[in-house]
């Protein structure tokens, strides 16, 4: 497992380098998504139970793994967890991140927007939303009734989050946000000022993004459920004011907590687990 833990580490929103005028031509958030089709690692390599899941969404199947919970003799899931990824890759450099929540019986799954992995389809803001929503039926269609489902986001996989639950008024238990951007612009100016090829040009391609999806706009219409805003202040990819400013929008009920690490590798420091562990154990009573 160790081995497998270590292979899937994501690389989320890393610093893209942006050719000027193609981000130009494109006017789009196209480049927030960095997918590959190729998986990196298989958890049957490591000998760990999944299933292979493939679901409908509307340009074609989409896939996931499902980690089901560890259990022992009458035990049942806590909960099912729906995790929805960063930019980059696919599932299967984005699992380990949140496979070990299913040694604290916890349901786990985790899916490919469009265009990721083996997920068809191309990859689209507006699309990616909808593959969420096609991910929840998923689980609901499976969903024991006495089941809860919290969905758990990282980085542009939060950001996405916001917008999604926001707008299908979704019936999720619980909400926890680690190091969501608040703003395509704000976050797209500051990726680009961390390097003289692309400082000058900040500005005028940050006006060339597609704003209608902020998540700082969407964020006070998330579900009237409990909701945890994690970060970080040695995350230098999101920087902990995008969070703090979507928490101080957000309703009630809401929680913050800090965490640790850089933007890589919050889930993978032992104190940011038991924070998101006490507050799904509180969450799943």
């Amino acid at each position: 497992m160790a081995g497998f833990l270590r292979r899937v580490k994501a690389r989320s929103l890393q610093v893209v380098l942006i050719i000027p005028y193609v981000a130009f031509l494109s006017s789009c958030t196209h480049f927030f998504f960095q997918p590959h089709s190729q998986h990196f690692a298989s958890p049957e390599q490591y000998k760990i139970t999944y299933e292979d899941i493939y679901f409908k969404g509307d340009a074609g199947k989409l896939h996931g793994w499902w980690f089901p919970a560890k259990l022992s003799g009458t035990d049942k899931a806590m909960a099912t967890v729906l995790f929805l990824h960063g930019n980059g890759q696919n599932i299967s450099t984005h699992s380990g991140l949140i496979y070990w929540l299913t040694q604290y019986q916890y349901d786990v799954f985790i899916f490919d927007y469009r265009g990721y992995g083996k997920s068809e389809g191309s990859v689209q803001l507006e699309g990616a939303l909808n593959d969420i929503t096609r991910a929840r039926e998923y689980i609901a269609s499976r969903h024991k009734a006495n089941n809860k489902l919290f969905v758990i986001g990282h980085s542009l996989g939060a950001s996405l989050g916001v917008v999604n639950l926001a707008m299908d008024e979704a019936s999720v238990d619980g909400i926890i946000l680690v190091s969501p951007f608040s703003e395509f612009r704000k976050i797209t100016r500051e990726t680009m000022s961390r390097s003289w090829l692309t400082w000058a040009f900040q500005w005028p391609i940050s006006l060339t993004i597609n704003d209608e999806y902020n998540p700082i706009d969407f964020v006070a219409k998330l579900p009237d459920v409990p909701k945890l805003f994690m970060y970080s202040e040695e995350d230098t990819v999101i920087r902990p004011e995008h969070v703090l400013s979507l928490y101080h929008r957000a309703s009630e009920p809401k929680f913050i907590e800090k965490s640790w690490g850089n933007h890589n590798s919050l889930f993978a420091q032992k104190e940011n687990q038991q924070i998101i562990l006490r507050y799904l154990g509180e969450w799943s009573k």
